[in-house]
C-alpha cells in the first residue's frame, strides 16, 4: 500500500489536457463509447446484400438476420455450415492528422440443419456490438512540472451465441425463435509515460454476460411459379447485461503492481430494436429492403436512437445448372443509419456500399467474395473515417442420415 499511495495521489491530482489528440492503432474511434458500434447481425448473405433480411427467404443460403427464414432452404440438403471472414484497410482523420490500419477478423459462424420435415435449427456464434480503438493525448498534473502522454486503447466484444429454432405455420406464414446467450470482454487501458519513458498503466477489464432472444415472422402476401412477395419483421429481447470488473495499477517499465481494485459489478442495458422488410423473389433474383429502428442504451449519455435504411439485391441464374457460370452469384446492396451515437450534440452517420460474387465449390457449397465501402463520421465531430472490407464468406452444405437404394 505504501507504493500505491503515491500512485493514486497521482491519478487524483487536478488533471489538465492539452488540444493535441491523434489516433494510434486500429479500430474506430467511435467504439469508444459503452459497449461499442452494433453489428445488427449483418454477415453471410445479409452482409453482401446491404444487411437486408427481414424478409428474404432464399433457397441456397442461410439469412442471419431473421430467425423465421431458416426454414426457406429447398436444395435438398440436410446440413449447412456458414463462416464469414474479413479483412479491412482502415484510414481515419482527425483535426491533427491522419493514419491508415489494416486488421482482419473472423465475424460469424452458424451450423444448420433440419431435424424434421416442420423444423429447422441452427447454432451460431457472431458479435453484436464490438469495442475497439486507440488514441493518445498529453497532460500534466497540477502540482507536477513535467508532462506525460497518455495512450488510451480498448478493445473487446460483447458476442452471443445463439439456437435458433424456426417452422413453417402455413405455405405463407413462417415463424422463428433465436435466444442466445452474451458474453464477452472489455479491456481498458491508459499508459502514463514521461520524457524518460518512465511512467505506469491502469488497466481495467470486464467480464460480460447476459441473455436474450431474437423474434421473428415471414409472411408470403402472393405466390405464383414466377415470383412471390414477403414482408418480415424482427424485435429482440434483452436482460440487463452483468459486467464484473478488475482493476489494477502497474510500473510501465517492469510490471510491478502498484494497486489492485476489489472486484466490483456493474449492469449495462442494451437497446431494443424493431425491422420489417419486403422481399421480392424471382426465379432468379432477390430484391430486398429493410428499416430498422434501435432505441438508444439507456446509460450511455452519448447514445441515440438509430434509424438504419437498407436496399440489395441478389441474382443467381440458375443454381441448379451443369454450366459452372450460371451457377455463380452475383450480390449488391447499400445502407445508411442515422448514427447511435451523439458527440456534441452533432449524430455519427454511416454510410456503406458493397458487391459480392459467389464461385461454387461444388454441387452445394461456395465461396462467396465481397467487397464493401463504409464511411463514419466527420472531422468536426471526432473522426472521419473510411473503412475498405474485402469479405470471404463460406457456404458448406451435403446431406446426413439419407437412405441409397443399391440393386
Amino acid at each position: 500500500m505504501n507504493k500505491a499511495f503515491p500512485v493514486l495521489l497521482f491519478l487524483l491530482l487536478g488533471m489538465v489536457t492539452t488540444s493535441s489528440f491523434g489516433q494510434r492503432g486500429h479500430g474506430s474511434l467511435y467504439s469508444t463509447y459503452g459497449l461499442g458500434l452494433p453489428s445488427y447481425d449483418n454477415f453471410g448473405m445479409a452482409g453482401r446484400i446491404g444487411g437486408t433480411g427481414a424478409a428474404v427467404r432464399s433457397p441456397y443460403f442461410l439469412n442471419s438476420v431473421n430467425p423465421a427464414s431458416q426454414t426457406s432452404i429447398q436444395t435438398g440438403n440436410t446440413f449447412m455450415v456458414d463462416v464469414d471472414a474479413s479483412y479491412n484497410y482502415q484510414q481515419v482523420k482527425t483535426s491533427s492528422g491522419s493514419i491508415a490500419n489494416n486488421f482482419s477478423n473472423l465475424n460469424y459462424f452458424s451450423f444448420w440443419f433440419r431435424p424434421s420435415q416442420f423444423l429447422s435449427v441452427s447454432i451460431g456464434l457472431t458479435p453484436i456490438y464490438t469495442k475497439d480503438y486507440s488514441f493518445s493525448d498529453r497532460v500534466y498534473f497540477e502540482g507536477l512540472s513535467e508532462e506525460y502522454d497518455r495512450v488510451f486503447r480498448g478493445w473487446g466484444n460483447l458476442n452471443k451465441a445463439y439456437m435458433n429454432f424456426s417452422t413453417q405455420i402455413s405455405p405463407k406464414f413462417s415463424v422463428g425463435v433465436r435466444p442466445y446467450f452474451l458474453f464477452g470482454n472489455n479491456t481498458e487501458e491508459a499508459t502514463f509515460l514521461n520524457v524518460h519513458e518512465d511512467g505506469f498503466v491502469s488497466k481495467k477489464q470486464t467480464s460480460l454476460t447476459g441473455v436474450g432472444a431474437d423474434l421473428g415472422f415471414q409472411y408470403m402476401f402472393f405466390r405464383n411459379e414466377n415470383s412471390a412477395l414477403i414482408f418480415g419483421a424482427t424485435g429482440n429481447i434483452n436482460s440487463k447485461v452483468k459486467g464484473k470488473l478488475n482493476g489494477n495499477i502497474y510500473t510501465y517499465i517492469d510490471d510491478e503492481l502498484l494497486y489492485e481494485a476489489e472486484e466490483s459489478t456493474e449492469s449495462y442495458e442494451l437497446g431494443p430494436s424493431l425491422r420489417g422488410g419486403l422481399a421480392f423473389h424471382t426465379k432468379s433474383w432477390v430484391w430486398a429492403a429493410d428499416y430498422l429502428y434501435a432505441l438508444k442504451a439507456p446509460k450511455v449519455t452519448q447514445s441515440v436512437d438509430n434509424q438504419v435504411f437498407s436496399f440489395g439485391a441478389e441474382h443467381m441464374p440458375d443454381y441448379f445448372s451443369t454450366d459452372f457460370f450460371k451457377r455463380w452469384n452475383y450480390s449488391f446492396g447499400a445502407s445508411y443509419q442515422t448514427g447511435s451515437l451523439s458527440v456534441e450534440g452533432l449524430k455519427i452517420p454511416i454510410y456503406s456500399v458493397g458487391a459480392a460474387v459467389g464461385v461454387p465449390l461444388n454441387v452445394s457449397s461456395r465461396v462467396s467474395i465481397g467487397y464493401k465501402y463504409k464511411t463514419t463520421g466527420n472531422k468536426n465531430t471526432i473522426s472521419q473515417e473510411s473503412l475498405h472490407t474485402i469479405t470471404l464468406n463460406f457456404t458448406f452444405a451435403d446431406r446426413w442420415f439419407q437412405r441409397y437404394n443399391y440393386d
